[in-house]
């Protein structure tokens, strides 16, 4: 009974570590079903007739010392569909507690980072950021990294994200230092 014990933690270990990835990112929960990719790994999205690779260009803080903190992320993103579309995405950080930063109507201070018109196989670079507001929640992200879900929308209707359109990865906490 103790070697089934065992074996079933360190089956849980291994499944947690990740150990089919070579990433060092923390074990963190990501949204329900949804597989975070590796920060380095492009992010390959399709709903409808909207098709899109997002990878994340540069991540940088800026932090007082202490107080608020201001998480800026900086995604580039290809229009792979058939037609053009102007996007507006939504960034949330969900800490290694389950504590959620961000997310639609509150990254970019309500607004969501914005792109040019995107035609079909062309790409821009835009801007989102996530505050933080306590030393504390920020103490978190440093230590245990995050969980980044960034929802995107037509600028056409921005309160309305496409369905099943975003983009997940794990962020190490050497993002946050």
């Amino acid at each position: 009974m103790k070697k089934i014990a065992l074996l079933a933690l360190a089956c849980c270990f291994i499944l947690v570590a990740g150990c089919s990835s070579t990433s060092s990112a923390p074990a963190v929960s990501p949204t329900p079903s949804v597989q975070p990719v590796i920060v380095k790994e492009p992010s390959i999205t399709k709903s409808g007739t909207y098709s899109l690779t997002s990878s994340i260009d540069h991540i940088d803080v800026d932090s007082p010392g202490s107080g608020t903190h201001t998480v800026n992320i900086y995604l580039r993103v290809t229009n792979t569909g058939n037609e053009s579309v102007r996007l507006v995405w939504y960034s949330k950080l969900t800490d290694k507690n389950g504590f959620s930063h961000g997310g639609v109507g509150i990254s970019h201070a309500g607004s969501g980072a914005r792109t040019f018109i995107l035609y079909p196989n062309t790409s821009d670079t835009a801007r989102d950021y996530v505050t933080i507001d306590s030393d504390k929640d920020y103490n978190v992200l440093m230590n245990g990294g995050a969980i980044l879900d960034v929802v995107y929308a037509d600028q056409k209707s921005p309160a309305e994200p496409i369905a099943n359109l975003n983009s997940t990865w794990s962020l190490e906490p050497s993002y946050f230092t």
